[in-house]
């Protein structure tokens, strides 16, 4: 068969293309499964970016932003339109008639032209009022309305440290998970070598082991493998976990840029010192001193309500119907027929029995009862400062004791294997050790991994994260 020299540049283009889409994909398919490394200000940065928490204290920041627009608007006009429209009788302007009496006065009396015909007529109302003095209705909901906003930037800017706090949470557990697989690895290994040692002294019919002793190392062997899933299974999960929370794809693997927790060698500085460094950051108290604030001011506005409220307006009134005469008589007014406007001073007082005053009553006790909330936080803070700052120096120790006795477990591991080949040791000095270690590198990593999480809650505890670039 032959082919034509423009289908054979057809062929070749889709052939082309095919090889383009096929190194696509095959680009896509690598970059999906591509190895991210991160550290623990990545992991930060990426969750602070993507985190629903931030976007959704976002919408809360813009919806009291339109509360104070809102607020701002109520000082200038406001303009009420009202338009209706519907059937009347059609008419022709009145008759007057009568006649002059003794007097002289002429008596009469006006006699109406309905006509039977039904037509339509149109009217439209305008108002437009402006304020000019409410005693603080509207400068008072404005302050209040302000200072809401600023109350949820800073509780934005409390999310933002709750954020950081789970992921440095996060961030640690998958650490201290890797560690954990590979004490348990450690574990297996070392029990793996006593096995071997106790068959090759049961070879030769040494006198301190027993056949017992692999029935012993079996069911140890057992506990490390239960111990080995447990800790892939916590590996998986913070990862998981930590994937999600930074916005890594399903596809992507995670890699941390540190395979250990560091040691707690921190100096930590007077306990005092964060005490009032949490009094001085805390968003807490920032948003209660602006929601005092903003309370004081709705209660001011209460109170103005009691008051009336000065306002200027401007009226007009327009009506037509087709089927009706005008009837140009100011004394007498036309609804259906008409066109009038005017400028007029008025105001608005609004009585009621004690309604008014029960509204401000209320406002008071929210008022007082954000005064005593702020109490409770003053006092609170330095205690829940304290109790981290505590819990950091106790896990600190207790981190340093275990990884001393992880330390000495292992040596006393390598002594256990030594004695037994020389047949002075038995095999339950050997799982004696190996047992021991694996408690006491399990109780270091748990103690380690204390101190970092008190340590990020303590920082948390004085809003440390306030001082860092958003």
């Amino acid at each position: 068969m032959v082919f034509s020299s423009r289908c054979r540049h057809g062929i070749a283009l889709i052939a082309l293309l095919g090889g383009f889409l096929t190194i696509s994909v095959a680009f896509r398919t690598v970059f999906a499964a591509e190895t991210v490394v991160l550290s623990l200000d990545d992991c930060i940065r990426m969750a602070l970016e993507t985190a629903p928490e931030l976007r959704g204290a976002e919408q809360d920041v813009i919806a009291a932003q339109a509360d104070l627009s809102q607020a701002k608007a109520g000082q200038w006009a406001q303009l009420d339109v009202i338009g209706i429209a519907g059937p009347v009788n059609d008419a022709d302007q009145p008759l007057v008639t009568g006649r002059f009496n003794d007097s002289g006065r002429f008596r009469g009396r006006l006699v109406e032209q309905d006509q039977e015909s039904i037509g339509v007529f149109g009217r439209l109302e305008l108002f437009l009022v402006q304020p000019l003095y409410t005693f603080g209705k509207i400068s008072n909901r404005q302050d209040a309305a302000a200072r809401g906003v600023e109350v949820q930037r800073i509780a934005r800017e409390k999310t933002r440290g709750d954020v950081i706090l789970s992921v440095k949470e996060l961030y640690y557990a998958l650490i201290v998970a890797l560690q954990g697989r590979a004490a348990a690895e450690d574990a297996n290994i070392f029990n793996e070598d006593a096995r071997s040692r106790i068959k090759r002294l049961l070879q030769v019919n040494a006198g301190n082991v027993d056949p017992t002793d692999l029935h012993r190392q079996e069911a140890f062997a057992a506990e490390v493998k239960a111990f080995q899933a447990k800790a892939e299974s916590g590996a998986r999960i913070a990862s998981l976990a930590l994937k999600k929370k930074v916005g890594l794809s399903p596809g992507q693997e995670l890699k941390l840029d540190r395979g250990e927790l560091p040691a707690g060698d921190g100096i930590l500085g007077p306990q005092e010192e964060y005490i009032q460094a949490a009094l001085g950051r805390r968003p807490e108290l920032k948003q209660l001193e602006e929601g005092i604030e903003a309370q004081r001011s709705l209660v001011n506005a209460a109170r103005a309500d009691l008051y009336p409220s000065l306002f200027g307006a401007a009226i007009g009134s327009f009506a037509g119907a087709p089927g009706r005469e005008r009837l140009d008589i100011t004394y007498i007014p036309d609804d259906f027929n008409h066109a009038r406007m005017g400028i007029v001073l008025g105001a608005e007082w609004h009585l009621d029995m004690g309604i008014g005053r029960a509204r401000v009553r209320k406002e008071e006790a929210n008022y007082r009862k954000l005064l005593h909330t702020r109490e409770f936080a003053e006092q609170n803070i330095p205690i829940e400062v304290a109790k981290y700052y505590q819990d950091v120096l106790e896990h600190k120790a207790s981190s340093e004791a275990y990884g001393e006795g992880a330390s000495a477990a292992r040596r006393w591991i390598v002594s256990s294997f030594t004695n037994f080949d020389m047949g002075v040791g038995t095999a339950k000095d050997m799982f004696d050790a190996i047992d021991r270690y694996g408690k006491n590198q399990g109780e270091y990593l748990l103690a380690l991994y204390s101190y970092h999480v008190a340590l990020a809650r303590l920082d948390h505890a004085v809003a440390e994260y306030r001082t860092l670039n958003p």
